[in-house]
């Protein structure tokens, strides 16, 4: 092997992986009057800041795993940028969905569901969540079918997560749950939560529910939420109810049984007492 040999192997760059390249591409479809400019982006949890710098750590908390990003331009100019977020589960990407849906926002059919605004749209569908978004800022309604084209490319469920259809419909704010993976009500032990906003006769407060790994991870929560209130141990106990004082959330009524910790927080008491008792029948009997 000569020495030149030797050179031009350290100083040229890598060839692309062409088999990597080619499933990046599989997940952007061919839209007619439309062409992909250059080749899809990839993202990791090690660099995303470098793409979304300041929302990476919301990204995060959701277990996202990788993002595909890739931008489209027609004869005219116009260039929309295509993001398809990968979570570690359904669940997830549409946890993530929700902390950036507006509340009370106008639903779209695509995926699970989506939303849109006149130069941006986003749905989620199974483990993805995604984005588009075109330049300009003007109309852009050319985007639903764009939108419509990459949900048929991706594999998932098209249902919301099942927790969800367990909270009451009666004082319910529409389209305003949200789904917390950690640090739910700012507390790093309290994770995997959905939570619904209520208003009944004036009174405004959160239903939640949180599914436990096991009935000793739910213990585990009630035990350290007592400790966080300064509230003596208590025997451990697979289901029960308790009322406590949260230094960041003020009163916060409990109820466990199981696999499942279900609750009101807000000033919550007494308007909350029927839909608690009615978020916990459906969550034990339709979420065994």
């Amino acid at each position: 092997m000569t020495a030149t040999f030797l050179l031009l192997t350290l100083f040229l760059p890598a060839l692309p992986d062409a088999g990597r390249a080619g499933e990046q591409a599989s997940f952007f479809p061919q839209i007619d009057g439309w062409k992909m400019t250059g080749s899809p982006a990839r993202y990791t949890p090690e660099n995303l800041f470098e793409y979304v710098d300041g929302a990476a750590d919301a990204f995060l908390q959701f277990d996202f795993e990788e993002l595909l990003t890739a931008n489209y331009a027609n004869a005219n100019k116009v260039e929309v940028t295509v993001d398809i977020y990968h979570h570690r589960d359904a669940v997830r990407a549409f946890g993530m969905y929700t902390q950036e849906r507006p509340p009370g926002s106008t639903p779209i059919r695509v995926g699970v569901e989506g939303n849109a605004g006149p130069d941006h749209l986003e749905f989620v569908k199974g483990p993805y969540y995604v984005k588009l978004a075109a330049a300009g800022g003007k109309p852009a309604p050319f985007l639903r079918p764009f939108a419509e084209a990459v949900a048929d490319k991706l594999a998932g469920s098209k249902q919301p997560p099942p927790v969800l259809r367990c909270f009451p419909s009666k004082g319910k704010r529409p389209r305003a749950e949200k789904l917390s993976a950690r640090n739910f009500l700012g507390h790093a032990f309290l994770h995997d939560a959905a939570v619904v906003p209520y208003e009944i006769d004036g009174a405004r407060f959160r239903l939640f529910a949180l599914q436990g790994k096991d009935q000793a991870d739910v213990r585990d929560m009630i035990q350290r939420y007592r400790a966080l209130a300064k509230l003596p141990a208590a025997e451990s106990k697979s289901e029960g109810t308790v009322v406590l004082k949260d230094p960041l959330n003020g009163e916060v009524v409990l109820q466990w049984s199981g696999r499942w910790l279900w609750g009101a927080v807000d000033q919550p008491l007494p308007k909350c007492n029927a839909l608690l008792a009615e978020l916990g029948r459906n969550l034990l009997g339709a979420m065994k």
